[in-house]
């Protein structure tokens, strides 16, 4: 159904362009008598009547704001360099006798209207609108003709007027688009007025693929306390959007000032909230939010306004012995920062501790702790050899005293004695139940049997 629809839409756009004419684009018609003109343009207005035919005098007087007269001979009255501002009646008189009346409409020919079309939410119409670079004049008027094609009722033609805002200063009117409808449009904006016409290129869209939502709105970026390089971004959904029916996804970016390039995130569906983990510390950073439908329907929104925010900074601190603590050296903060990219290492922070402390000692309670740890250090060692020297020769005396005397030695025939030794040596029976895995080609210290019995293989 898809490949249809779009082979007959690329088709009617690369048709010729009569063929493609969706309404016929005039200028509006005025009524019977009026004169137009366009501005800086020399006018000739006749006085209508048989009584004032020759040379006459007429009286003209202007009926608009203005205080205007004229008096001329004969029934003819030239104004030259007209103004939108001469627009209005004519009135012509004969002996203070009204004789008729002669509408001078003067207007600008309409610009080329450059029409776009949007659609902010599935359950609502397109809007079609166009923002002129000028005010228009109180008589121009704009219609949008389009097209409706659908690859099951075939092509539905219609038309619609398109009213001006003054507090936005656009023309826009509204292509009704039922829930779930996947069809596709082409419409072209007709603007006119007395003096002419012009008419937009054709615009081409599908009701599902043209949907996209406003930025997000209420976009923060604040510190959090106690995290050096993390910044905490928060939005809602833009009020145009109904988060009843169709989530949203969102993509973060964020950059720091002074780079031009951003990083950018993908964020869950209906995720509102997000903390940047890698953000420079001390360093201002800017951030913006995008969102889209959350099955990838339509197209992404325009980022939002840009926002600002600087990671959490440390305030300096004085120390007992009066040195002023430095925040960009070793500190607790930096470390939790590491088990927040490594996941964790519950070592690193405990090896800190000591650290910090150690830079808050004074340097004289520093030597006079270091000098005792070393003086205890060699009086422990001092001690050991003593003891082991005494123990020593203790032991000489003893071996000496109580070793028994040495058997005599028989000469008799020597009998060979056979010894049967196990291959495999049990260990005891303690640690048989002990299973483990070991590198192979190396011996298993838990292993219940000895496979490494050398008086076996190697008899002394």
């Amino acid at each position: 159904m898809l490949t249809v629809g779009c082979t007959l839409l690329i088709a009617l756009l690369a048709a010729p362009a009569g063929a493609l004419v969706l309404g016929s684009c005039r200028a509006l018609e005025v009524a019977n008598g009026t004169v137009t003109s366009l501005p800086g343009a020399t006018v000739t207005l006749i006085c209508p009547g048989k009584e004032a035919a020759g040379n006459v005098t007429i009286h003209w007087v202007y009926s608009g704001s203005q205080n205007r007269e004229w008096t001329t001979t004969g029934n003819t009255l030239v104004l030259r360099d007209v103004q939108l501002s001469d627009t209005g009646d004519y009135l012509c008189s004969l002996n203070d006798h009204l004789v008729g009346t002669v509408p001078l409409l003067v207007d600008v020919p309409p610009e080329e209207p450059k029409l776009s079309c949007f659609r902010k939410n599935p359950l609502v119409n397109a809007i079609c609108e166009w923002h002129p670079s000028s005010t228009p004049s109180p008589t121009t008027k704009a219609v949008l003709f389009a097209k409706k094609i659908n690859t099951t009722n075939g092509k539905s033609d219609f038309q619609m007027p398109c009213q001006y805002s003054q507090q936005l200063k656009s023309f826009s009117c509204q292509v009704e688009i039922l829930e779930g409808d996947k069809v596709y449009h082409i419409v072209s904006l007709c603007v006119a007025n007395s003096v002419g016409s012009k008419s937009s290129h054709n615009e081409a869209f599908h009701s599902l693929k043209m949907v996209q939502p406003d930025p997000p709105a209420n976009l923060v970026v604040s510190a959090i306390p106690g995290r050096p390089r993390w910044l905490k971004v928060s939005w809602q959904h833009p009020e145009s959007w109904d988060p009843s029916f169709y989530l949203l996804q969102f993509q973060l970016r964020y950059r720091p000032v002074w780079s031009k390039e951003f990083t950018v995130l993908l964020l869950p569906v209906a995720q509102y909230q997000c903390v940047i983990h890698d953000a420079l510390r001390g360093v201002k950073h800017v951030v913006q939010v995008r969102g889209k439908e959350e099955l990838d329907l339509g197209q992404w929104s325009e980022w939002s306004p840009e926002v600002t925010g600087t990671p959490w900074i440390a305030e300096p601190r004085t120390t007992p012995a009066g040195i002023l603590w430095n925040p960009t050296q070793v500190s607790v903060e930096d470390y939790a920062n590491r088990e927040d990219q490594y996941e964790g290492s519950t070592e690193a922070t405990s090896v800190l501790a000591p650290v910090q402390e150690s830079s808050s000692m004074s340097l004289p309670t520093f030597l006079v702790a270091g000098g005792s740890l070393v003086f205890g250090l060699l009086l422990c060692v001092f001690i050991i050899l003593r003891l082991k020297q005494k123990w020593k020769s203790e032991a000489e005396k003893e071996s000496k005293t109580t070793s028994p005397p040495p058997p005599p030695y028989s000469l008799g025939p020597l009998k060979p004695t056979f010894l049967l030794v196990p291959l495999l040596t049990p260990h005891s029976s303690g640690s048989e139940n002990t299973v483990s895995h070991s590198c192979l080609g190396v011996r298993d210290a838990q292993s219940p049997y000895d496979n490494g019995n050398r008086d076996y293989l190697f008899p002394r």
